[in-house]
């Protein structure tokens, strides 16, 4: 089974339903000449929705998905108010979508893109930001669960 996916391979993925379990920001030093600028997130990647009578069952690996060259991140995640108390809800992706960029002024040559990533479960929720790529690496082998999650002993981190 493929580990390792790319911007190459945008059209065969889907991130429907992949929770978000955290975030990372890799932000070089521009003064010794590094421009990383990495948006990493760790989720729990269905792999496969298997389809058992009338029922589903996830195939579902932890994986890392990082994009690259970010500019312009805005993160829009609200999960209402309760009175303070109930406990955070995980983010969920509904979908990745992505626009070209004709105009950018920082990766010249290659293109880039306005990347959307529209959450579940909060109105109007969505990550945006400008990014050239992604890579996104399968951690372990997939598992096969009953929910849409990974339990977190599955899970390992980043």
């Amino acid at each position: 089974m493929k580990q390792t996916f790319t911007h190459a391979d945008f059209d065969q993925i889907s991130w429907h339903d992949n929770e978000i379990n955290g975030f990372e920001f890799r932000v070089g030093d521009p003064d010794k000449d590094d421009w990383t600028s990495d948006l990493l997130l760790d989720i729990d990647h269905i792999v496969e929705w298997v389809r058992k009578e009338d029922k589903f069952q996830f195939l579902i690996a932890p994986a890392t998905l990082v994009f690259h060259g970010v500019t312009d991140l805005r993160v829009d995640i609200d999960s209402g108010q309760v009175g303070y108390q109930v406990a955070l809800p995980l983010p969920s992706i509904a979908e990745i979508e992505r626009e070209p960029i004709a105009d950018q002024k920082v990766y010249l040559d290659r293109p880039y893109y306005r990347w959307y990533i529209r959450l579940n479960g909060t109105p109007d929720g969505e990550i945006t930001f400008g990014a050239y790529g992604f890579t996104q690496t399968l951690r372990r082998e997939p598992v096969l669960c009953q929910q849409q999650r990974l339990d977190r002993s599955l899970r390992g981190s980043l």
